[in-house]
């Protein structure tokens, strides 16, 4: 993609997690390590989450000339809203979704349009571009920490 990252990575992402979420107990899925920690299925539900404050800042870049973007406290995020993603597969179905949508979006973004901006209240400037790398590795680290927590 010229001007853009490759979006392999954020093509694989969903079948990951399904790969590495499958066949899993609720228990083993739901199993909290540690207080303060997250669960497997507590990731799987950030991991949605996170994909939905992420479309919003990247429209928000596309469409705005250099919005400001707002921060958000994604333990506080865990703790309230993880319970709406009844089971595991809520969550996954949510996080496909706003996926699918991402990936067509970004596939449709002009060379000149991966560079336009945003001001993140607590990074300082930052580009699609940027902001789209940033979300290849979140998803790595979260894949990464699920598979340290599934036995």
């Amino acid at each position: 993609m010229p001007g853009g990252p490759s979006l392999d990575a954020l093509r694989s992402t969903v079948a990951d997690l399904v790969a590495l979420t499958s066949n899993r107990t609720a228990r083993d899925l739901n199993h909290v390590p540690q207080r303060g920690e997250w669960s497997a299925a507590q990731v799987a539900a950030h991991l949605a989450d996170a994909e939905m404050v992420y479309s919003v800042r990247i429209r928000m870049m596309l469409t705005d000339d250099n919005p400001t973007l707002v921060g958000y406290d994604q333990d506080a995020w865990a703790a309230r809203l993880s319970m709406c993603d009844l089971d595991l597969a809520g969550s996954v179905n949510r996080f496909r979704m706003l996926r699918d949508a991402n990936l067509r979006l970004y596939e449709s973004l002009e060379e000149a349009e991966w560079s336009r901006v945003g001001t993140h209240e607590e990074q300082g400037l930052v580009t699609i571009k940027g902001t789209v790398e940033t979300l290849v590795g979140h998803d790595r680290s979260h894949l990464d920490q699920i598979r340290k927590l599934l036995p």
